[in-house]
């Protein structure tokens, strides 16, 4: 006895430390409200960090762009070794097997270069700021992304838990019905009718529960996460403000102002202009400031000639002008002018997108809150109705047919109303995405 007592003990405290393992597992889990989660997915998604890279190498091209503003120095040496195999007379020189020795410095400084050098820093400041546009464009449209799939996994519990209900909901009709044909008051039909309904509404809750577990995955793929990690959601529908503080005019300024893309697409025009100007500097001369310093030695190979050295320096201007080019310089200047036309039309159809962007996005929230008080109230009559039904069921006065069409009408009002709020804060999401904005209602 006392060894059955040991190793039950023994099983006792391996259970416990099971159970303690799994909770710790389960404390473990990461946890993510809609806000923790758009903010950790702008932090670790691999498609943001290659923006931000982008962007550093912005930044170095314009230290490349500045470095044309000061001198190319350079040091220059060159060892060169001559041999004859002819007869030389004695009193020439030219030919004679050497050693040639060349070492100096050298420097150029572009004074003028037709405005080529300024133009493209200023070419390389503005695809900084289309860079630097991109990244917050990618930040914008992650957050987006992982604001409408945590809405969508939001209403999904939701259905799952009005799926859930309708599987009670059922078996306990089906318990009363059963209960019914026993004491002969119902036709085992009644009792068939429900194992269907309890059929479907079983197949209900499996297709949501895969639902769920692919919008967590793709939410774990937006936030960096491993497909298999156990990552917990947090939030409700009904948490999340409803209303904006814009008006459709000052909601279009914003994005004019605002809307990444549309920084783009404006800066685009510019870098095109720019190139047009540097094509165009090839019809003004260049000057450039150059300096030499350099010394010269020979050695012979034949003792009758003595080695020798030089040492000199020179500094000038240098002029050049080319002009003809076969037009060449034409032609690039006009295919860069046309680009530039091209992405003005651009830039206006762009403009015209957003406008219609935010006008829809503001008409589906005002249709979507309509929906929320229409669906609260058929909520509230659905369930009313199913009570009636299911009264009238058990006391024998109502068919069955009645309380599975208002089960069914139940689980529709529960749904529906969880798709209303869904459509309401997905449309509020894209609102701020299309005004170039952060959503202020995350929490």
């Amino acid at each position: 006895m006392v060894m059955l007592e040991e190793y039950m003990n023994k099983i006792l405290c391996s259970m416990v430390f099971l159970f303690v393992l799994s909770t710790i597992d389960a404390n473990a889990a990461q946890m993510f409200t809609l806000e923790q989660a758009v903010e950790h997915a702008v932090r670790a998604n691999p498609g943001v960090e290659s923006k931000i890279f982008l962007l550093e190498q912005a930044k170095m091209n314009i230290g490349v762009a500045q470095s044309y503003f000061w001198p190319r120095i350079s040091l220059v040496a060159a060892n060169t070794r001559t041999k004859n195999y002819e007869p030389i007379p004695v009193y020439s020189s030219d030919s004679l097997s050497q050693r040639t020795w060349t070492k100096g410095l050298q420097a150029n400084l572009s004074l003028f270069s037709g405005f080529a050098h300024l133009s493209n820093l200023q070419k390389s400041l503005l695809s900084k700021d289309i860079a630097s546009a991109n990244q917050i464009k990618a930040e914008l449209e992650l957050g987006c992304n992982v604001q409408l799939q945590f809405l969508n996994l939001l209403k999904l519990r939701e259905n799952l838990k009005s799926s859930e209900e309708a599987v009670v909901r059922i078996n306990k009709q089906l318990s009363a019905s059963e209960a019914f044909v026993k004491v002969g008051m119902a036709p085992y039909l009644n009792v068939l009718q429900n194992q269907v309904e309890l059929s479907k509404a079983k197949q209900q809750v499996i297709k949501v529960k895969n639902d769920i577990r692919n919008s967590e995955v793709q939410l774990n793929k937006y936030l960096n996460f491993p497909p298999d990690e156990q990552i917990v959601y947090r939030g409700n529908l009904k948490d999340y403000a409803r209303g904006i503080s814009y008006t459709e005019e000052a909601a279009i300024n914003t994005a004019i102002k605002c809307r990444p893309d549309l920084i783009i697409a404006q800066k685009s025009i510019e870098v095109a202009f720019k190139d047009m100007q540097i094509s165009m500097s090839q019809y003004l001369p260049k000057i450039d400031l150059t300096y030499s310093n350099s010394q010269f030695s020979i050695d012979y190979d034949d003792p009758r000639y003595e080695d020798y050295g030089r040492h000199y320096w020179s500094a000038g201007l240098q002029f050049s002008w080319e002009i003809f080019s076969g037009g060449a310089t034409t032609f690039d200047t006009l295919s860069q002018r046309k680009k530039a036309q091209s992405l003005q039309k651009q830039y206006e159809d762009s403009v015209s997108s957003a406008r219609t962007d935010i006008i829809r996005s503001v008409l589906d929230m005002k249709a979507a809150d309509e929906l929320i008080k229409a669906t609260h109230v058929g909520l509230s009559a659905a369930k009313e109705s199913y009570d009636m039904a299911n009264k009238r069921y058990t006391t024998n006065t109502g068919t069955i047919t009645e309380l599975l069409d208002a089960q069914l009408r139940l689980t529709q009002a529960q749904n529906d109303e969880s798709q209303a709020l869904n459509d309401y804060h997905a449309a509020r999401s894209k609102f701020f995405y299309y005004i170039g904005q952060k959503n202020p209602s995350l929490r």
